[in-house]
């Protein structure tokens, strides 16, 4: 019995930017390696919940990060 296919694998270094496809992943306990470890925040934020996300600053998608060890296709 076949659940699903799998056509293509994207990870989000950081939450709220722009995603990267990938050639292949590492999937270990917390996920995909190298998705969503980065944020940013905002430091006056007391809240639960200080993250910036595309919701708050739609502009964060326009960004696509990348690292010197990054399998992903540019």
């Amino acid at each position: 019995m076949e659940l699903g296919r799998i056509s293509a694998i994207f990870r989000y270094p950081v939450k709220s930017m722009a995603g990267e496809l990938l050639d292949v992943a590492r999937l270990s306990w917390h996920g995909i390696e190298g998705d969503r470890r980065l944020a940013f925040r905002r430091l006056t934020d007391k809240s639960g919940f200080p993250w910036l996300t595309a919701s708050k600053l739609p502009q964060l998608l326009l960004y696509k990060p990348f690292g010197r060890d990054s399998n992903a296709k540019r």
